[in-house]
């Protein structure tokens, strides 16, 4: 019965919730490192008067490493989830 795929729990609602979580979790992740790059390029290009931009630049810092932190984390649980 398993092998021809009668008692399998996959349905195709949860495809269709993996499809969303993995989407999300790609956006997350990418839009986190763009954040990050143009942050990193923004310091590199104004490190003359590095000190009076770090209040300007620490917030998108923190931004970027929190959305791909978050992106991490919930494909972590997600496929924890589905095992």
């Amino acid at each position: 019965m398993i092998q021809k795929g009668f008692l399998t729990k996959v349905t195709k609602r949860d495809l269709k919730d993996t499809r969303y979580v993995s989407i999300a979790s790609q956006s997350m992740l990418y839009l986190g490192i763009v954040i990050l790059i143009s942050a990193l390029i923004y310091m590199i290009s104004n490190f003359a008067k590095a000190d009076s931009i770090i209040s300007i630049w620490l917030p998108f810092m923190i931004t970027g490493v929190f959305l791909v932190f978050m992106s991490q984390m919930i494909r972590w649980k997600y496929i924890r989830l589905e095992r």
